[in-house]
């Protein structure tokens, strides 16, 4: 199982959120290049980066920043990616675009299919829902049938549980076993994993990735031990 340390940005800052809530966002570094220096230094063979301005304008906010990302790390991207001309814009980077909003457009997601190896759909599920724009806005679509549509168009689906993000309370492995049953595609789980113990259980319930954020930054979880455990 591959570990991916993540990196939010905000306000040109590397910060972490509690359950995706923008009102209360955490400061831990003022670049988040020297954050992906480190984490390449560490082992990390790609990084989770997500433009949070971005994903509540709806449109990339934090180009220049992922332009300069790129000649440190491979990276999978998600915020505010809206549209092709946004997708194109992450391919142009060698870097993996996630699709979230977007993908709720039937239409388009369809016309991604003769790139899906490519591309990235983020399931993010707030009490099985999935929410949208950043997590601002909760829908009525159920994650799971939601992903078995999605997953006929993408190369990867990261599952995230919002309400998990950010505490450290543990990732919810039903969940994830369910979405593991409903998909038959590369899986990437995220939300709450603040030990080598959930990593390992992330790993036992069936997942390809990991993603690890805050457990990171506060020293929970030593990045180059996590690679070793999900081996």
């Amino acid at each position: 199982m591959q570990i991916i340390p993540a990196i939010d940005i905000l306000g040109k800052k590397c910060v972490r959120l509690t359950q995706g809530d923008f009102s209360r966002p955490r400061q831990f570094s003022a670049s988040p290049a020297e954050v992906a220096r480190t984490f390449v230094s560490q082992g990390a063979a790609l990084v989770h980066v997500v433009d949070l301005d971005g994903a509540k304008m709806g449109k990339l906010a934090n180009f220049d920043i992922l332009d300069q990302l790129s000649y440190i790390c491979r990276m999978q991207i998600g915020g505010g990616i809206r549209d092709m001309q946004g997708v194109n814009k992450i391919l142009s980077l060698a870097a993996t675009p996630i699709l979230s909003t977007a993908a709720l457009n039937e239409k388009f997601l369809l016309s991604l299919a003769p790139i899906k190896s490519k591309i990235a759909i983020a399931i993010d599920a707030r009490e099985g829902k999935v929410a949208t724009e950043g997590w601002l806005k909760n829908t009525q679509i159920d994650a799971l049938e939601f992903a078995k549509t999605a997953s006929k168009c993408a190369g990867r689906i990261i599952f995230t549980q919002i309400s998990r993000d950010g505490t450290l309370e543990g990732p919810d492995i039903d969940a994830l076993k369910k979405m593991r049953q409903a998909v038959k595609i590369k899986l990437i789980a995220s939300g709450g994993i603040s030990s080598l113990e959930d990593v390992l259980e992330v790993k036992k319930a069936g997942a390809d990735g990991c993603i690890i954020g805050k457990a990171l930054y506060i020293g929970k979880i030593d990045l180059k031990e996590a690679i070793k455990a999900a081996k």
